[in-house]
């Protein structure tokens, strides 16, 4: 199941006002816009309803109103909540036109039970969600695709360090434990992975490197030699160390390059739910920040490869020349602010204006940088 739609807005009436409309996605997204157009906000915004919905805490964001509708092969869900001051107003779930639950600001709601055959009254606590606390998989069947979607999200900050500087401390490896959605956690999952899937781990990931023009012979997790690292008195830092083919020395997390590491990182994480068959919405914003143009054609190419073969959903958001020139105008998402409201345009919505485009000869960039979908150009 993807995500298909989403609106969001969030303190309407007031100064602080804003808005995501008409986000429709496919299973490959791009999304662009100029700087502060809300494409961070936007990915932020999906993040929060999946952490919501996976009980994560803390679990209510302040206040926001969402319209998600996810999609698979056989089935339509539409789920509607609203918050206020970390109290939920309204909550509603309909598949394929059904009403399945419905709750109102009091706590107190109906929600259909499968093998009852029949809805059944409740009374919650207002700043609790049902699908979360509903988790009943005689009676409510129906609401694990929506929290599978939930439990595999990840959201990555491809700007961010992304665990470079951090390792894990254990004295047993058998006892680790990692969590699969923490991407700071990375050291700590390349050996949960080596461990679960031994060779085939490393083998995976090193192919996938090389397909980005890194030429990794080895990938490994040992305690770091670095004396410059404290140690602590319960056991080592355990760190990831690279060999690569036209260099014959060991390279420490700390020391390969931040592009290098952060390409890395993401290859682990994916590579580790490609192999549990987790399916997945990956969310990665800034995609491509610190590769070259050509490493960072390669890691998207790579990663579109991977979402196509696996069930995998894919939404970026960048606003990088050559990452929109990497990816084809039918995924891209395009984001336009006008005060607080944001509004999106895709290959769907705005199908002359993108097919226009075609005529002019111009680079994928080029129609941000003309702010095309708002001229008058026209072909001859």
């Amino acid at each position: 199941m993807i995500l298909r739609k989403i609106d969001y807005h969030e303190f309407k009436g007031e100064p602080n006002y804003w808005a995501l409309k008409d986000l429709t996605l496919e299973k490959i997204n791009l999304l662009v816009g100029k700087n502060a157009t809300g494409k961070t906000n936007a990915i932020t915004k999906i993040t929060r309803l999946g952490n919501m919905l996976a009980g994560l805490r803390p679990q209510l964001l302040h206040s926001g109103d969402y319209y998600a509708e996810f999609a698979d092969a056989e089935d339509v869900y539409k789920y509607y909540l609203s918050i206020s001051r970390q109290n939920v107003i309204l909550e509603k779930l309909e598949i394929n036109g059904d009403e399945k639950l419905t709750r109102s600001d009091d706590g107190t709601g109906e929600i259909y039970a499968e093998e009852l055959g029949c809805k059944m009254k409740f009374q919650l606590s207002t700043n609790h969600l049902v699908i979360v606390l509903r988790r009943d998989a005689i009676q409510h069947p129906y609401l694990k695709k929506l929290l599978d979607w939930a439990n595999g999200m990840r959201m990555y900050a491809f700007g961010s360090s992304l665990g470079k500087d951090i390792g894990f401390s254990t004295t047993n490896i058998n006892q680790l434990v990692v969590d699969p959605r923490d991407p700071n956690q990375v050291a700590g999952l390349y050996a949960k992975g080596k461990q679960e899937f031994a060779a085939n781990f490393e083998k995976l990931v090193i192919s996938y490197m090389k397909k980005i023009d890194y030429d990794l012979v080895t990938i490994g997790v040992a305690p770091n030699q670095n004396r410059m690292i404290p140690v602590p008195s319960w056991g080592h830092i355990n760190m990831i160390h690279i060999s690569e083919r036209d260099n014959s020395a060991v390279l420490w997390q700390h020391d390969i390059s931040q592009g290098m590491f952060r390409a890395l990182s993401l290859i682990v994480l994916v590579t580790y739910n490609i192999l549990k068959k987790l399916p997945t919405t990956m969310l990665i914003d800034d995609i491509g920040e610190g590769l070259d143009f050509d490493r960072s054609s390669k890691l998207i190419q790579l990663l579109m490869d991977l979402a196509e073969t696996n069930d995998i959903q894919l939404i970026m958001s960048t606003n990088d020349r050559f990452v929109m020139n990497a990816v084809p105008l039918e995924y891209w998402q395009v984001i336009q602010r006008k005060g607080g409201e944001c509004q999106v345009f895709n290959y769907k919505n705005a199908k002359q204006k993108f097919d226009e485009f075609e005529y002019t000869g111009l680079n994928n960039f080029d129609f941000l940088r003309t702010d095309f979908l708002n001229s008058n150009w026209e072909p001859v």
